[in-house]
């Protein structure tokens, strides 16, 4: 029930009283107007205030040292500003080299600068354009490189000596100079300023207009609450589906899929501790989200409390999607009044719920979030209709602007809103200027609650710049391609596809069955109301830039509302004719088909001991696609016939209830739909509780998750192994290698070893295509715990090679094949993996013979050079004994999974390389594992790669049916010791509207505009 205040704004005047007594009613509306003008008014100026921004200054070389080559992988990849010294007589004591290089030499040499020295002169190339060249003067000087915002100037002796206007600053990803270590280098050196532009806090003015726009805001509130009165919001009575919807909603934080995005969302919250802000961890330059920061920092501070793992963190959208249930429950008791206590109605809402929520509402993105501030704002913007209040409508007001506040989707919040307009025009209309001034401010004031969310540590300037960043990196799509959501939709599970399916199917039913006028308070008017909050919620959607199926999730709110009065009663009148019956029964239908069409494939991880069909190719032809739909038996349940033949029966038996005059029951397509969410809630909870079971005692999420709950293990970092070195070492061989061929080479490797010993290689400067390698034995100690021999090998197309370790055993002298397995497979040994290129060596192993007395490694080269490492004996150990004390970088797929390793920071302006890399894998696209060195989309760790060699290790993941292949790990190898350099934390302010130079441009790192 709602109830008003006694005094109406405007209309009824209190009587003067004494100080310390209740306000008269139109002293009260004039404070009101004022207070919420200047909550406006605020909210418009703190996002142009200032800022204090951090302005990390790097030295190089470190102070007391002399120069030497260094990794420094900034991103975004160019600094702000950078100023370089270098000594003459360092370039004529290197003589002929690169005195100055800030990216390596493999690099794009169009992004760096190298200052050379060779024939007695010195050149200057910046982003590949020469920028000055002259001999080298004689006698003592210095030549200053200075780059800025306007451009490059090289100057001599205070002199310039070359200018280039409007030049971007190099890129740097190393310092390295020729002429480390050598006297005549003192003086060499770098300094530059980091581009940090998004770490930043509010300054005293700042946080004084933060403090009193949270205030005026609130005062406001509470001021048009005291004028225009309380509402009261009525409270269900508990049902034992409550208690159902809980659990179930409880059990899905262990049982649920794991998203794409789930880690990528979880990094984001998890680096802001380290940069300051929160950016986008794994490419765009770590560009702030800012304004869309709610989710996110909810995330951060419950990952703070705990860890930032799967399930903790999971507890968040499950308190989201308990309070959406309250909330609608609540909602249904609002719009029916007592009809809301039929036994059906709260088990029909629990059935809507459900079919939207297990599919989309377990997800670390901000759409739960989303769909419980919809939900809300759904719930007072219905109490504010019924009796025009405006207090609950600039409630509904500030918890929309929350929503967006979440992410571009979380517009759909605000479609609740818009059927509020033309209540709330009347009840403008019929007030004097005075109340609607103070209501149309209160509403706006409500408006800016997305202000200190969204602006507090972020600038004007700075959401500007992120905006234009993300439109230029990242594939976005306008509103008139919205298409692009159904093909996702329609590629994706059969789960994910139903729920948007039968609501679509459910508005278009009503749209055909709309009928005459239906009084509010009704089941049909809510129906009509829902549909049309949730075309409003597409329509909004459809404005969000990306086109993705998680985002549907936004959308549950009001489709959960009208897939509930669906459930309760036909969308088509009961004055409809046998044709129009036949055609909605049949929309029904196809929807079902169309769903359940779908297949049963949830990656990342979640596809691990799912039913139906072969789940192990990597390409599934579209036969074994089509095989992994729902089915039981031989019956799939995209077969129309099945659903062609539940409508009848349920035509035939409301037949016979009418002939007996006993009323129609259920109506086909009302009875088609039910089955349909039935089934789609069954069949989900079904596949995902029993893929533990069918994949014990290998790993699932799922399994993970109650071995979580239980013991606080359960990561993958519990289960993961890898071939690493075993306690017993072999002594070196007694005699020497034999090389021939390319493999007789003299050459120094282009890339670090893969490990201390030994390496062989056939980079030769004049090669042949063949070689061969053969080393010496090497002993296997008859103690040992030794179970396998582990080579590293690198080279472009190892596949085409031979690689092979040689056994002496009692029995005789074996060659076994190397592969990158510890266990052969079903169609043999693993072989090397050509994708990988020549800057990426791969452990391939073998398991040792019983009684093997020595092995040597065996090599026939055929094509193009490769590197042979010596083999070591290895044996099966926790990934941890890799992991442990590293810097480790797990993927924006996995890293949910691997909650304890100390993960890379992406902050002042530089990225910490990581010397362990962890991936996901199940045939997941190359480009989405690629996302963060992906230089096109502004990847964070690209820089980090320009000096890397990765060494692949054997890793499984054991136990179980098999599966495909769960991830990769990766040791990373550095040409140059990573960040030695001296970094000084400084900080400045900054005007709100500031803007500088853009890292969206083609200009900037070479990509072109996509759209």
């Amino acid at each position: 029930m709602v109830v008003s205040h006694p005094l109406e704004l405007g209309e009824t005047r209190s009587p003067q009283r004494s100080r310390g007594r209740p306000i008269p009613a139109n002293r009260r509306t004039w404070w009101c107007g004022a207070l919420a003008a200047v909550t406006v008014l605020l909210g418009v100026v703190i996002p142009f205030a200032p800022v204090t921004v951090s302005d990390p200054v790097v030295s190089w070389p470190q102070a007391g040292k002399l120069p030497s080559s260094t990794a420094v992988p900034l991103s975004p990849p160019r600094p702000l500003s950078l100023e370089a010294t270098i000594p003459c007589s360092a370039l004529r004591a290197v003589g002929t080299g690169d005195v100055l290089r800030t990216v390596p030499a493999g690099a794009d040499p169009r992004g760096g600068l190298t200052i050379s020295a060779g024939g007695g002169r010195v050149s200057v190339l910046a982003n590949g354009v020469a920028a000055f060249a002259e001999p080298i003067p004689a006698g003592p000087c210095a030549y200053h490189v200075a780059a800025t915002a306007t451009g490059l100037e090289v100057s001599r002796g205070g002199h310039r000596v070359a200018e280039v206007p409007g030049a971007q600053v190099p890129e740097v990803s190393v310092l390295s100079t020729a002429a480390a270590g050598l006297p005549e280098s003192a003086g060499l050196g770098v300094t530059l300023h980091t581009d940090d532009r998004y770490s930043s806090t509010p300054t005293d003015l700042k946080t004084a207009l933060l403090v009193a726009h949270l205030a005026a805001l609130a005062a406001t509130l509470a001021l048009a609450w005291r004028i225009w009165g309380p509402v009261r919001v009525p409270r269900p009575r508990p049902r034992w589906v409550d208690l159902v919807v809980g659990a179930v909603a409880a059990s899905w934080v262990l049982l649920g899929p794991l998203g794409y995005d789930d880690a990528w969302y979880a990094l984001m919250s998890r680096n802001a501790a380290e940069s300051g802000f929160l950016g986008n961890y794994v490419y765009m330059f770590n560009v702030t989200e800012n304004p869309f920061v709610l989710s996110q920092y909810l995330m951060q501070f419950w990952g703070g409390l705990g860890e930032f793992s799967l399930w903790w963190l999971r507890l968040l959208p499950l308190a989201y999607g308990l309070l959406t249930w309250v909330l609608l429950r609540v909602l249904l008791a609002t719009t029916l009044g007592r009809a809301a206590e039929h036994r059906w109605v709260p088990w029909a809402l629990g059935l809507a719920f459900l079919s939207w929520w297990l599919p989309y509402g377990m997800s670390l993105r901000p759409e739960p979030l989303i769909l419980c501030l919809t939900a809300a704002t759904t719930l007072l913007a219905e109490l504010a209709r019924r009796r025009e209040s405006i207090p609950a409508a600039a409630a509904a007001t500030l918890v929309a602007a929350l929503g967006l506040s979440c992410s571009p989707s979380g517009l759909v919040a605000w479609a609740p809103l818009v059927p509020a307009l033309p209540w709330l025009w009347r009840w403008l209309r019929d007030r004097t200027w005075k109340p609607r001034a103070a209501a149309g401010l209160t509403l706006v004031a409500a408006g800016t609650a997305l202000v200190p969310v969204g602006f507090a540590d972020a600038t004007f300037g700075d959401v500007l710049e992120a905006t234009k960043v993300h439109r230029w990196y990242y594939g976005s799509f306008a509103w008139y391609e919205e298409w692009r959501h159904i093909d996702s939709l329609m590629a994706g599970p059969w789960a994910l596809r139903l729920p948007v399916l039968m609501t679509l199917a459910v508005g278009l039913l009503v749209a055909l069955g709309r009928g005459r006028r239906t009084a509010p308070g009704t089941l049909r008017w809510l129906m009509l109301s829902s549909a049309v909050t949730t075309a409003l919620a597409m329509a909004f959607l459809a404005l969000s830039p990306t086109k993705w199926v998680v985002h549907f999730g936004a959308l549950a709110a009001p489709a959960i509302v009208l897939l509930t009065t669906a459930l309760l009663r036909s969308p088509l009148p009961r004055t409809t004719g046998v044709v129009v019956s036949t055609a909605a029964t049949g929309v029904m239908i196809a929807v079902a088909a169309a769903g359940f069409s779908g297949p049963n494939i949830w990656k990342p991880f979640s596809d691990r001991g799912q039913s139906f069909g072969n789940h192990l190719p990597a390409a599934p032809s579209k036969v074994e696609l089509n095989m992994t739909a729902p089915h039981v038996g031989d019956v799939f349940l995209r077969d129309a016939k099945l659903w062609v033949a539940l409508a009848l029966a349920i035509a035939g038996f409301g037949l016979w209830r009418r002939r007996r005059h006993l009323g129609v029951l259920l109506r086909p397509e009302r009875g088609v739909l039910l089955a349909t969410a039935l089934l789609l809630v069954t069949g989900t909870v079904a596949v995902f509780a029993c893929a533990p079971l069918r994949q014990a005692p290998g790993w699932t999420v799922g399994g993970g998750g109650f071995e979580h709950a239980l013991s606080g293990t359960g990561d993958l970092a519990h289960h993961v192994q890898v071939l690493a070195d075993a306690d017993a070492r072999p002594p070196e061989p007694a005699e020497p290698a034999v090389v021939r061929g390319d493999f007789a080479t003299a050459a120094p490797l282009p890339v670090p070893p893969s490990s201390p010993g030994r390496v062989w290689h056939s980079n030769s400067s004049t090669p042949t295509g063949r070689g061969e390698l053969v080393t010496g034995w090497y002993p296997v100690p008859a103690t040992g715990d030794a179970t396998h021999v582990t080579v590293p090998v690198l080279g472009d197309r190892l596949s085409a090679h031979r690689l092979s370790v040689r056994a002496d055993t009692p029995t005789g002298v074996v060659d076994l094949p190397l592969s990158r397995e510890a266990a052969p497979g079903p169609s043999g040994p693993l072989g090397p993996d050509d994708a990988l290129g020549s800057r990426h060596w791969q452990e391939l192993a073998v398991a040792l013979p019983q009684r093997v007395r020595a092995v040597r490694v065996v090599v026939e080269q055929h094509g193009s050079w490769l590197a042979v490492g010596q083999p070591r004996l290895t044996r099966l150990r926790p990934v941890t004994s890799v992991t442990d004390g590293e810097v480790v970088f797990a993927d924006q797929i996995s890293a949910v999974l691997w909650p304890d390793v100390d993960q890379a920071a992406v902050a002042d302006g530089i990225t910490t390389p990581p010397t362990v890399r962890l991936s996901a894998a199940e045939h997941i696209d190359p480009g989405v594992l690629s996302n963060s060195t992906f230089t096109d989309w502004g990847g964070n760790f690209a820089t980090s790669t320009h000096t890397a060699t990765w060494v692949r290790m054997v890793s499984v993941l054991p136990g179980g049916p098999e599966a495909p292949p769960w991830g990769t790990v990766d040791r990373v190898r550095y040409a140059a010791e990573p960040l030695q350099v001296d970094v000084e934390h400084r900080h400045e302010d900054r005007a709100g509207w500031t803007r500088l130079p853009t890292l969206a441009g083609e200009d900037y790192i070479g990509r072109k505009y996509t759209g």
